[in-house]
């Protein structure tokens, strides 16, 4: 496929989308950087999209590049709206490590894929206000997500599983960070933190083997297609996820005989950790054996997904015969 024509890094256009990509990493700041600073404007109806194997980034130059003036258009708000959701959306993928080596709660399915899409809109609703007042176009308001069913489960997930052990905000930073295959690994995480809290003083091997069994349940069938779903397909997948994972932590609650979650943002006070007896190690030894008799988060494991590419098309539809695993949104 044609990436479009090149974009001159001496246009106006060009410095004001480097401008832009400076501004939201800013934001989040991030290690990593995968655009290679080559831009090409494309005529095909998708608004935008990063290349994962070259870092080359393109842009809609109807929809996204005819609109970044550097302040507002009367009249052209909501076209401006779209054009810089767009770029902190890929801004998004760009900064963020995808791949997690030697992670045994990294997903490789398409599950990651679906998720790391519904973070770019997550975080593009989160900072799109300061991001819009910072970059000089402070009268645009977020419109409507790009990924609705992404964007809805995604979000409703994160409120579900956060809490003030383990904020919203801490979340979308360490998200933005990645790596991608490790976004249900860190959700997992802000549940062990706000609701199975007295776990977090435990090993590195049993807060691992913890997470994992949450990671499970988490990985609904229709997360592959959520990126071209409607908003209440991402809703009911997300109503599904939180009562299988609540389940999920009632019975680890059983098994460790923990009692109700602290929710608080402070580290537990000493006379309330566990000890370190002969007896709260064999409790630990226990646990890894419960846990090692459940399936691990990647026993689902088909193919290796080429993920990351974040291309944003202007009105996501769902193909009727989309196979299961294959996002109808993406080049």
């Amino acid at each position: 496929m044609s990436l479009g024509q090149r974009v001159s890094p001496d246009s106006f256009v060009y410095r004001e989308v480097e401008r832009l990509y400076r501004i939201a990493f800013s934001l989040r700041p991030a290690a990593a950087d995968r655009w290679n600073r080559e831009l090409y404007k494309t005529s095909l109806d998708t608004l935008g999209g990063l290349d994962p194997k070259t870092g080359i980034l393109r842009l809609s130059e109807t929809r996204v590049l005819l609109h970044l003036t550097g302040s507002v258009l009367p009249g052209q708000m909501d076209d401006q709206s779209e054009a810089l959701a767009t770029v902190l959306h890929e801004a998004t993928h760009s900064a963020m490590q995808i791949k997690a080596p030697g992670e045994p709660n990294a997903v490789w399915t398409e599950h990651s894929r679906g998720v790391m899409e519904g973070f770019a809109e997550v975080r593009t609703s989160a900072d799109f206000e300061l991001f819009a007042k910072r970059a000089g176009y402070g009268a645009l308001a977020f419109g409507d997500p790009h990924y609705p069913g992404a964007f809805a489960a995604t979000r409703d997930l994160m409120a579900h599983v956060t809490g003030p052990a383990y904020p919203e905000n801490a979340l979308i930073d360490d998200a933005c960070r990645g790596p991608g295959l490790l976004h249900f690994d860190q959700f997992a995480h802000a549940v062990v933190a706000n609701q199975l809290n007295e776990l977090t003083h435990r090993d590195r091997p049993t807060q691992q083997a913890v997470r994992a069994q949450l990671i499970e349940p988490m990985l609904h069938n229709y997360w592959p297609t959520l990126p071209g779903a409607s908003a209440a397909t991402g809703r009911m997948v997300a109503r599904e996820i939180r009562s299988d994972l609540d389940a999920k932590v009632d019975e680890l609650r059983r098994h460790y005989r923990l009692t109700v979650p602290r929710l608080v943002g402070g580290p537990t006070p000493a006379s309330e950790r566990q000890p370190t007896s002969s007896a709260a190690r064999q409790d630990t030894l226990d646990g890894l054996r419960f846990l090692a008799s459940q399936p691990p988060p990647t026993g689902a494991i088909i193919h290796r997904p080429q993920l990351g590419q974040g291309t944003r098309y202007a009105t996501p539809t769902v193909n009727a015969h989309t196979r299961p695993g294959h996002s109808p949104l993406r080049d």
